[in-house]
């Protein structure tokens, strides 16, 4: 028997980061979340968080509303990916496949979280009772800041240093080359000698300056070089590549073929990219059966809230596949409910809450409730 959605809301939040720090691409100002719960027949409760970046949420909220959450409601939660499926095939005539995967991550997470309350396991194990269990974390940080000196980024990442992170990352491609470099450089120097550095161009450069820059630096402490050139540069990624720059790419990309051609083309020893950007966790197990056995490693990016972390970790303790999970130290709504069990002799290593599903609900306050919708069919469970 399944239980049958019988509510759907969609909720938002609104962080003010000030527009006192940024990246070579993006002045962060107000930072939007769109969250979305599925309540069901059983009166239980499954929660998602949609890809919503810098936008305000209006776009995809009236989205959600009108050509997406009317497909689930009544419906037997054992269909759902059945009806995401038809949903991406109908996105071939429309051409709204990127909004689509944004709203269909936060259905998809919440289905989750309600199937894994259903079978009274967290939802890592629910996906995959042979995953590890556990995810590697790297603290995110390092923006550009007003007035911020290479000596307070030092003293930034030094302390991630110290609260146990073996790995961190920070923003370059504002600055020139040199001062750039300058920067990295400070900052490996002030690192613990064992500690190692992900550093991310922001789509800045070209294939050659950015073979200048990783070569300009200690090559064996950068774990990976993340975004160093357009995302559409898959020749130049591919040289990078073959020259041994550890690339990372895309972060936000949720296009099948574009993913098959990093892995099998170009070989990035990284794939990065966002649960809630991709359609769900269920496409982080696609990836991971797509990248077992080649070159490349999943690396899930985390830049919103607590959800968003929740639903990579979970996805990271179900495939050995995801090398390690952005812990962001900046953009960080909600982390002070987080219930994360980090390993006193590993602080950077995290087991998801020992709790049926996703372990973590929305908090009462600081959410509004951007629409709701109740089926129109009594509750039942069916077949």
């Amino acid at each position: 028997m399944s239980s049958v959605i019988t509510r759907i809301k969609v909720h938002t939040h609104c962080n003010d980061l000030g527009g006192k720090i940024w990246n070579p691409s993006i002045r962060w100002t107000n930072k939007y979340a769109v969250f979305v719960t599925l309540h069901d027949s059983a009166d239980k409760v499954g929660l998602g968080e949609c890809w919503c970046f810098d936008a305000a949420p209006d776009a995809l909220v009236a989205f959600l509303r009108t050509e997406v959450i009317p497909h689930f409601l009544g419906q037997a939660l054992v269909d759902v990916p059945e009806i995401a499926s038809r949903l991406f095939e109908k996105a071939t005539l429309t051409a709204r496949h990127g909004m689509l995967a944004s709203a269909l991550a936060g259905v998809d997470i919440a289905m989750w979280d309600l199937k894994a309350q259903h079978e009274n396991a967290p939802l890592w194990s629910s996906m995959n009772k042979g995953g590890t269990g556990t995810a590697q974390l790297y603290a995110s940080g390092g923006l550009y800041g007003e007035g911020k000196t290479t000596n307070d980024l030092c003293a930034e990442m030094s302390a991630f240093a110290a609260r146990g992170f073996a790995l961190s990352k920070m923003k370059i491609g504002a600055f020139s080359l040199q001062e750039d470099i300058a920067r990295v450089n400070a900052v490996l120097t002030a690192l613990p000698k064992t500690a190692k550095l992900t550093i991310d161009g922001v789509y800045s450069y070209s294939s050659d300056d950015a073979l200048r820059i990783f070569e300009a630096l200690p090559v064996e402490r950068i774990e990976a070089f993340q975004s160093p050139t357009k995302a559409w540069d898959y020749t130049g990624m591919a040289r990078l590549t073959k020259a041994g720059v550890p690339v990372m790419a895309t972060e936000a990309e949720y296009r099948p073929e574009l993913h098959d051609r990093l892995i099998e083309e170009v070989g990035v020893p990284f794939l990065q990219t966002a649960p809630v950007a991709i359609g769900g966790v269920s496409q982080i197990a696609v990836l991971a059966d797509k990248v077992t056995g080649t070159q490349t490693r999943l690396s899930l990016e985390v830049s919103s809230t607590a959800i968003a972390l929740m639903a990579a970790v979970h996805a990271a303790a179900a495939h050995p596949a995801v090398a390690h999970v952005e812990y962001h130290t900046i953009h960080t709504v909600f982390f002070d409910k987080l219930e994360l069990d980090q390993r006193k002799d590993e602080p950077f290593r995290a087991t998801p809450p020992d709790k049926p599903g996703l372990g973590f609900s929305l908090p009462k306050t600081g959410v509004s409730v951007a629409f709701e919708d109740v089926s129109s069919t009594s509750p039942k469970d069916v077949a």
